[in-house]
């Protein structure tokens, strides 16, 4: 596969940004080069060409965007801040949902305490969103999930998914698994006791940070929490939220 120029490299990091807000910086030049290298072998073209193709293909620039922004979660990931949940404040956004790991990690913290959630979950990946579709996932990756709760919402598998687990339908009828772009797309005007946007923002600039903290803030319910990532932060951003603890915010 042909590396990304200098030139090439600044093309793809200037249309991410405008896509999805994510800034791609130098020490992430050998990961868009990996990322982009299935695209490039199927369609048997270099950089320049390919450039053009999701320049004109929507279709092609969605297979894009999966490549670059799909990340590795994990059921049950910085799950201290599941507290907050409780049957009063069970209408839920998991804003950047991945693969599923974590709308569905949230789905049973609340069926185990005996109430039921409603959960939104959107990601910018049509590949991810497939996935959390589905509900299956490789035996590791519910590796320290406790026993009660393995075997109380979830089904191991058969045959060739014998290595594999599949979320039950009373935890997956919870979940409704959309499309969103953090960057271009507007709310519907449904408001949430809860957002989660965890791990997502730590690719933004302030600038960008600022204004999809704001835009999601518009459908959080007073009293309602906003919960980010361990390693983010909104230091330095002007918001309506008030801080709580590490991760954790209210708006009054």
């Amino acid at each position: 596969m042909d590396k990304l120029s200098n030139r090439q490299f600044t093309k793809y990091c200037d249309l991410v940004y405008r896509e999805v807000g994510i800034n791609l910086t130098e020490e992430k030049r050998e990961l868009l080069n990996a990322r982009i290298a299935k695209r490039l072998r199927t369609h048997e073209v270099n950089p320049d060409v390919y450039y053009g193709m999701i320049q004109n293909d929507p279709g092609e620039l969605t297979l894009f965007l999966d490549a670059v922004t799909t990340n590795h979660t994990f059921f049950f990931r910085e799950s201290k801040s599941f507290s907050y949940l409780d049957k009063s404040r069970s209408d839920i956004w998991c804003a950047a949902s991945s693969s599923g790991e974590e709308p569905f990690s949230l789905a049973i913290y609340c069926l185990d305490r005996g109430f039921r959630p409603s959960i939104m979950a959107t990601d910018i990946s049509v590949t991810c969103l497939e996935k959390g579709n589905r509900g299956i996932y490789p035996m590791q990756s519910v590796a320290n999930i406790p026993r009660h709760l393995l075997t109380g919402y979830f089904q191991r598998g058969h045959g060739k998914f014998m290595d594999h687990v599949k979320v039950k339908d009373q935890v997956r009828n919870l979940i409704d698994f959309q499309r969103f772009n953090l960057i271009k797309d507007t709310p519907k005007v449904k408001t949430y006791d809860i957002i989660f946007c965890r791990n997502v923002m730590i690719y933004f600039d302030n600038e960008t940070k600022e204004k999809v903290v704001n835009k999601l803030v518009n459908v959080l319910r007073k009293g309602g929490y906003f919960i980010i990532g361990g390693s983010e932060s909104l230091s330095g951003l002007t918001h309506p939220l008030k801080y709580i603890e590490p991760s954790v915010y209210l708006k009054a």
